[in-house]
């Protein structure tokens, strides 16, 4: 009831009566409440003060029995049915009481009694736990002058009185729940009067939302009500001329949308999805139609973003897509009748882009590296040549001998990269024929035969004479098995074992070089093939190598579409895998 209008001026109606009538109860309660029970107060004061004055003759002098009956007839004229009256003296022993006469001589030194006997009125009021009425309890100090001589103890119960403030009370809620009541019946009367024409106008919004525009509101009054109406009438001719204008313009977007080879993102004010095309679902990975969910679910801005999650209109930003794709997106503004309405975020992929930029980057700083410590090297040994080492034989040989080495180096890493180039880009020629593989490993164990034995390296070939042959590039196949031969060299130790392997496997020749060197971190395995990487940089410079030997073997084995790999375990040795296709001749 209370979630429609009409209910809820009803309930302020009667929260506004419950509420003033609240706050009248609440001033009248107290105000009855401190009526009765300070007329009440003032009454039970008065007698134990008139009580008090009277004992004081008495009390003067000796208590004799007439004494005590002249006090029991002046306590008598007080007391009434329910009351008590106790008189006492100032040791407070009781000398005469309105109830029970057994009392009489014993003593009533309660904190009132107590108190009074210092000289102190003492007065509270007390629940009784087993009946729950409440008694008031006074005692007044009898005195001779300064002097306190006794106390009058009264105890006057205050049930009529708390019964007469409940009846009382009684009638006021009474009251209050009848006013309750019709004001009730007033509001629902007058909300009708209200709620009817809202009632009306939402039924024809429901039959708007189900696409039924064909609907007019009556007029009936001048109020706001009508006022509302009339607006209602007018929105519904201006949204009919909006729709079929909107109509056409989301067909026209459709169209070029739909052709379009970017990512294209309509967002509007709140940054919820208005429309996206097929060339952004592909990038973002849209496996359900994103239209209506907020942009924050697709697009994974970074701390350039504004606070609302959304790009900054003018401003183009890359961020990381689905599937590591590098996305860059560029919004501008949708600007309508009042200013901008919205956001078309354009969405390019620009992934392979920056991996070849990032390459580029990473292969110029590498190659000024490498290129920087040979020249350094050298500039160092020609500047102690002429600070007077060219005096000293020996010295000047031995730095000569340097400086040829790291010349050789820096021929050896610019033939290298030039080969690298032609490779990048394609410029490499190719002569595929069919190869003898055995007489390629046979050559190439002879030409590193005689420096196997000077480290004392045991070299050999582990095939069989009737392999089929390769397609393949003779020169090309020997650089990739010298460097591979050369790189195990340099990482066996003497008393090593260095084996070329060959065998057919399906359609494809699978080549071996196994060492047992020094072998491989397991953690280095993924990048040995990174251009200028080295596991252990210091050792392989001092042995000359440019960490691009694999990088070469990697792409010559690719360009001739086989797969190259490696397997290592550390001081147990190293095994490089690749594979040539077979070809289609037979054994030249």
């Amino acid at each position: 009831m209370f979630r429609s209008i009409r209910g809820k001026l009803v309930l302020i109606y009667l929260l506004l009566i419950l509420f003033a009538m609240q706050l009248i109860g609440v001033y009248f309660i107290r105000s009855v409440n401190s009526y009765f029970l300070g007329n009440f107060s003032t009454t039970v004061n008065t007698q134990a003060r008139f009580i008090s004055g009277q004992m004081e003759r008495y009390m003067e002098k000796e208590i004799t029995p007439d004494t005590v009956k002249d006090i029991d007839n002046l306590i008598a004229s007080f007391a009434s049915a329910e009351s008590e009256i106790y008189v006492l003296n100032k040791t407070g022993t009781i000398l005469s009481t309105s109830v029970d006469r057994s009392y009489v001589g014993q003593k009533r030194l309660r904190t009132e009694v107590t108190r009074a006997l210092l000289g102190t009125k003492d007065e509270v009021i007390r629940e009784d736990a087993q009946t729950g009425q409440r008694y008031t309890f006074l005692a007044v100090p009898v005195k001779n002058g300064s002097e306190v001589v006794g106390a009058v103890y009264m105890i006057a119960p205050m049930t009529k009185i708390y019964k007469t403030i409940k009846e009382i009370n009684m009638m006021f809620y009474t009251g209050l729940l009848i006013a309750l009541a019709m004001t009730a019946i007033l509001g629902v009367a007058l909300a009708r009067t209200i709620t009817n024409p809202i009632v009306e106008i939402t039924k024809k919004a429901k039959a708007m939302a189900r696409g039924d525009f064909n609907q007019v509101v009556h007029v009936r009054s001048d109020d706001e009500i009508g006022q509302l109406g009339e607006t209602f009438n007018f929105l519904i001719q201006r949204l009919k001329g909006a729709l079929s204008e909107n109509e056409q313009e989301r067909e026209k977007l459709e169209a070029i949308l739909t052709h379009l080879s970017d990512g294209v993102i309509a967002v509007d004010s709140s940054n919820q999805i208005l429309l996206i095309n097929p060339a952004a679902k592909l990038l973002l990975d849209c496996q359900e139609d994103p239209v209506g969910q907020p942009i924050s679910q697709l697009l994974i801005i970074d701390e350039e973003s504004d606070s609302s999650g959304s790009l900054l209109a003018g401003r183009e930003m890359q961020f990381k897509g689905p599937k590591g794709r590098i996305l860059q997106a560029y919004a501008s503004p949708i600007r309508g009748e009042q200013g901008n309405t919205g956001l078309v975020i354009v969405i390019r992929d620009k992934t392979e882009e920056e991996r070849e930029e990032q390459a580029r980057r990473d292969f110029v700083a590498n190659v000024s590296h490498e290129i920087r410590t040979p020249l350094t090297t050298i500039k160092s040994y020609l500047e102690a040549l002429e600070d007077g080492a060219v005096e000293d034989s020996v010295l000047r040989t031995r730095f000569l001998q340097v400086i040829h080495n790291e010349t050789d180096r820096m021929v050896r890493m610019v033939g290298e990269l030039l080969h690298l180039s032609k490779l990048d880009a394609g410029k490499m020629q190719w002569s595929f024929t069919p190869v003898n593989l055995v007489q390629i490993l046979d050559d190439v164990a002879d030409r590193f035969a005689f420096q196997c034995r000077q480290q004392e390296i045991s070299l050999f070939v582990d095939t069989t004479s009737s392999l089929p042959n390769v397609c393949a590039d003779p020169d090309k196949l020997d650089q990739v098995l010298d460097n591979l031969v050369s790189n195990a060299i340099k990482h066996t130790p003497p008393k090593g074992m260095i084996r070329l392997e060959a065998a057919s496997a399906q359609d494809v020749m699978q080549v071996k070089v196994v060492d047992s060197g020094m072998g491989i971190p397991p953690q280095d395995l993924p990048r040995i093939f990174e251009r200028f990487y080295r596991v252990d940089k210091a050792r392989s410079r001092k042995l000359g190598g440019t960490g691009l030997g694999l990088s070469i073997a990697k792409q010559i084995i690719e360009a001739h579409g086989g797969t190259i790999r490696i397997e290592s375990v550390v001081d147990q040795g190293t095994t490089v895998i690749f594979t040539l296709p077979l070809a289609k001749e037979g054994i030249a």
